[in-house]
């Protein structure tokens, strides 16, 4: 990640729509979204999925009435790059914030550090299966697919079919492909991650009391996490009580 750009970015949009406001991204070596924003001498962990259009539009689907009776979500996230914490860090709160409740239970099948496969019961009895898997081959796109199935239909992030995200423009020269997608005229320039992390950071601002939402849900999720992984080493299903604010 380019850090100095996505904070070029950052202060280009509080410029335009939030004047006087100031902070500033910095990397993060921990579990997470590998950045976090620093406002006023406190550190503000960072949800940029939540911002991400996919996954805004398939919540709004299962809030508005065209998914009825949803019973399972079904992920898989893979990377040649993120560690397993980090991408089951990111499933395990999508899977609350399009599920619309809690991880309650959880059980999980290892093959070492790099791969897991997560079965997941929410507050509510629905059910989440994970599969993540930090094992692509060395420059390999990320890889990923969200579902959710419901009485009425089954609602995704892909188009149907489709096994590899695709781009919007392919450029094929001198024996190499290079591939182009846009997904935001404001940040033009940033990679898709970037922007992200950046839009997420942009709605703190805008909106100050995710700050504490975002880190309580920071904390919850690196100790799920944890407890998670290690459902994989001792054999037993976990369960987790709701945390008080």
């Amino acid at each position: 990640m380019n850090i100095e750009s996505m904070n070029e970015g950052l202060h280009r949009l509080l410029e335009k729509y939030l004047p006087g406001k100031t902070a500033l991204l910095e990397t993060d070596a921990g579990i997470g979204c590998g950045a976090v924003l620093k406002k006023d001498g406190e550190w503000i962990k960072l949800l940029p999925w939540r911002v991400e259009r996919r996954f805004t539009e398939l919540k709004k689907i299962t809030e508005n009435g065209t998914l009825e009776g949803i019973s399972t979500l079904r992920f898989a996230a893979m990377s040649a790059e993120e560690p397993l914490r980090n991408l089951l860090y990111r499933e395990l709160d999508l899977c609350e914030f399009l599920g619309g409740a809690e991880v309650r239970s959880a059980f999980a099948v290892a093959s070492g550090e790099r791969i897991a496969n997560v079965l997941i019961q929410l507050a509510d009895g629905k059910s989440v299966s994970i599969e993540c898997s930090s094992a692509l081959p060395r420059n390999t796109s990320p890889l990923d697919r969200h579902e959710i199935i419901s009485r009425r239909g089954i609602a995704g992030d892909r188009v149907v079919d489709t096994q590899v995200p695709q781009s919007s423009i392919y450029l094929f020269r001198n024996g190499e492909e290079t591939r182009y997608t846009d997904v935001d005229s404001e940040l033009y320039g940033l990679e898709n991650k970037e922007i992200w992390i950046v839009r997420a950071a942009f709605a703190v601002l805008r909106t100050p009391s995710l700050a504490a939402q975002w880190n309580r849900t920071d904390r919850i999720l690196r100790r799920n996490v944890e407890s998670i992984l290690n459902t994989a080493k001792n054999g037993k299903v976990v369960f987790f009580q709701e945390e008080q604010a």
